[in-house]
């Protein structure tokens, strides 16, 4: 009986991995065409003011879900006592931060001397209420690991918005389209996730159920605003000190970067903690559940993110438009940096779904004393001192919150990094050798299919022939599986 739990187990969180990409591609997939699309038409100063708007509505956002989202993902058991007062906190507190937003909304406006942020701010911080209403529901996707409805909740929302949002840039709506991206994303997300759910809210408040769930989910938040304050604070200073065409560029490096980086880590992320924190009392299923998830965010985002630093160049100009090449040498420096935040993502699941987010906290405020050194090296020498210095930080960081996972399982730094190791000498060849093609002298997007072409030979090749790694056997099933699936 044991045996067959694990088995179901292991063919769920599989299915949720499939499905978590899946969403991505259908959902993240589509939003990322259309900022290609709007990137063409647009300015690198539009996409800059929009940055500037990152930090206040993340933060935010931190605030409306306050870690319990977390802290209802890893209750065993879930009243719905425990959902309305969720969602009645979510709406209470959302409405009150649109409120906060909307009477600062010209001091920000001000700091950054960009008079067109107050209206941008009053309007798209209305996302944070839209989003509110959907919070509980999604949770509950989460919690039964049902990814595919939401695979098609993001691709419906994201296609409509993407629509919308270029049919306004083409009409001259300039930064304001990018505005009504994210609002008709949000907006058509939440009113699907209605739609689709069972569940409705009723009258029920618990005090003891919000005592609770606030317990675990309070360090939690101060957790979510520290990670978002480390984060988001480079935007800021770029965005004070430099000019709105910089913070463009970085924002426009750094987006792409999180497409290979934060995606695979969030995917991950979602679907291991409800599989991490079902097997919470049972050590030694632990261990072989976050080894086997580990290894396979290693490999999938080693192998993305040395391929795209190889191919930086031409994937910018063919995407983007030349407008965007000054954004290459901030891609391919911060392409360093983030090898290691799935790999601290991955190491966060593990800590949580023990119950530990004492030690979240802890960590995430090594995160932010450790940022003040990128964060001088920017307001003092330059973006480019600022981001590699980054890449030391993130580092160091890693392996602290590897050590904390080698505390709570049986799990040591030492064969953490030996895990690693291969996986990082293969996608380091194949990156080596892709990146001798920019050589050539030919159109940048014959160069870029050359050269993924090529790495894609590689990976296969080696991983078929010369390292037989059972993450990648799992990841070439589950294509097979849905690509059967998929002519059916």
């Amino acid at each position: 009986m044991k045996f067959a739990m694990a088995d179901d187990l292991k063919a769920r969180t599989a299915k949720g991995i499939g499905w978590g990409f899946t969403e991505n591609i259908l959902g993240s997939g589509i939003f990322g065409v259309a900022n290609i699309i709007l990137a063409h038409i647009l300015s690198p100063e539009d996409f800059g003011i929009i940055g500037m708007t990152a930090i206040f509505l993340t933060l935010s956002n931190s605030l409306v879900d306050s870690g319990f989202a977390n802290a209802l993902t890893r209750k065993k058991e879930v009243t719905p006592k425990d959902l309305d007062t969720v969602f009645y906190f979510n709406l209470t507190v959302s409405s009150f931060l649109y409120a906060v937003l909307y009477f600062t909304a010209p001091y920000i406006a001000g700091f950054f001397g960009q008079e067109v942020l107050t209206g941008v701010i009053r309007i798209l911080s209305l996302s944070l209420i839209i989003n509110a209403f959907g919070i509980v529901h999604k949770i509950l996707l989460y919690r039964s690991i049902d990814f595919r409805t939401q695979a098609w909740i993001s691709f419906v929302s994201s296609l409509t918005a993407a629509l919308i949002s270029i049919i306004c840039a083409f009409k001259g709506m300039g930064l304001w389209s990018l505005v009504i991206l994210q609002l008709v994303r949000i907006t058509v997300s939440s009113i699907l996730l209605w739609a689709v759910s069972g569940w409705h809210p009723g009258f029920r408040f618990s005090m003891s159920s919000f005592k609770e769930m606030f317990a675990f989910g309070s360090r939690l938040l101060i957790t979510s605003i520290m990670s978002t304050v480390w984060s988001e604070i480079y935007s800021l200073i770029i965005g004070k000190v430099y000019t709105p065409a910089t913070l463009g560029l970085y924002s426009r490096a750094e987006k792409v970067k999180a497409m290979f980086t934060s995606n695979i880590g969030m995917v991950m992320q979602r679907v291991s903690y409800p599989v991490l924190s079902k097997v919470q009392d049972e050590s030694q299923r632990q261990v072989q559940v976050y080894r086997k998830v580990f290894k396979t965010t290693v490999l999938l985002s080693f192998t993305a993110i040395f391929g795209l630093w190889a191919v930086a160049e031409p994937f910018m100009v063919t995407v983007f438009g030349k407008q965007w090449l000054p954004a290459v040498g901030y891609l391919r420096i911060l392409c360093f940096s983030g090898l290691f935040l799935p790999l601290m993502l991955s190491c966060v699941n593990v800590i949580n779904a023990d119950g530990r987010s004492d030690i979240t906290l802890r960590l995430e405020v090594l995160k932010v004393l450790f940022g003040i050194v990128p964060v001088l090296f920017g307001i003092f020498i330059s973006v480019d001192a600022m981001l590699w210095s980054m890449i030391f930080t993130s580092a160091l960081l890693y392996i602290i919150h590897a050590w904390y996972v080698s505390r709570l399982i049986d799990y040591s730094v030492l064969r953490q990094l030996s895990d690693i190791f291969p996986i990082f000498l293969i996608s380091l060849f194949m990156a080596l050798i892709v990146n001798l093609f920019n050589n050539l002298d030919i159109q940048p997007w014959l160069l870029l299919i050359i050269q993924v072409a090529v790495g894609g030979l590689i990976i296969v090749l080696v991983y078929e022939l010369v390292y037989r790694s059972e993450e990648y056997r799992d990841i070439r099933s589950e294509l097979q599986k849905f690509c059967k699936s998929a002519e059916k």
